[in-house]
């Protein structure tokens, strides 16, 4: 009886979720370039971040969580500018407005450790996302934009801005479950000086490239 009771609480909860029902699983990987702007000099790292994430359809509610590690190596080895090991993850509640065009919020925590040791971003913010088919029920563009104004790092200052956005064409094979998508990201972020440091000014952009799988 009781776990009848609950199911009935659920799609009370969520109308529609008998209706569209759906997981999604994707890996790629992010061919990412930093860019760090820090005391008048430019310090650059490169390298590839794996990854990958998944989301649950429930009516029009989405949950998706998502992550990425690796390490961005020093262009040059310079002062100030060492190999970083990246780790980072990502939850979201998004829901359906419209067909293709999904709102929600976003909440995130990047690692990064180095050997000046370790620092920690927390980012929490808003996440639109615009899904739109091109003509074809196989193609499909994508538009995401994340402002994330509750951001900060770790026991340290608040990031003044922080932007995420992704733009790219996804491929859902016929009749198959499979699907990739191919799209470039772009990351900006400032982070507020304090008393023992200046601003700091960030960027990462890359191309990401995806395979999915659709139940």
């Amino acid at each position: 009886m009781r776990a009848r009771a609950l199911v009935v609480l659920v799609a009370t909860l969520i109308p529609g979720a008998a209706l569209a029902q759906g997981i999604q699983g994707a890996a790629g990987g992010y061919n990412v370039q930093r860019r760090v702007y820090y005391q008048s000099a430019v310090h650059e790292q490169t390298g590839l971040l794996i990854g990958g994430g998944g989301s649950l359809r429930l009516g029009r509610l989405q949950l998706g969580v998502d992550g990425v590690m690796g390490t961005l190596k020093a262009a040059e080895e310079t002062a100030g500018n060492e190999d970083v090991k990246v780790r980072s993850s990502a939850v979201r509640a998004l829901l359906v407005v419209a067909p293709g065009l999904l709102v929600g919020v976003q909440a995130e925590a990047r690692r990064f450790e180095a050997d000046a040791g370790v620092t920690m971003w927390r980012l929490l913010g808003a996440n639109v996302r615009l899904e739109p088919q091109l003509g074809h029920q196989s193609l499909r563009a994508l538009a995401d934009v994340s402002v994330l104004p509750a951001s900060s790092v770790a026991s340290g200052p608040k990031l003044k801005m922080a932007v995420q956005a992704m733009v790219g064409l996804g491929v859902e094979l016929p009749r198959s479950p499979v699907g990739f998508r191919v799209y470039y990201r772009f990351e900006r972020f400032d982070i507020e000086a304090t008393a023992q440091s200046p601003e700091r000014y960030e960027q990462f952009r890359g191309l990401v490239v995806e395979a999915g799988l659709r139940l």
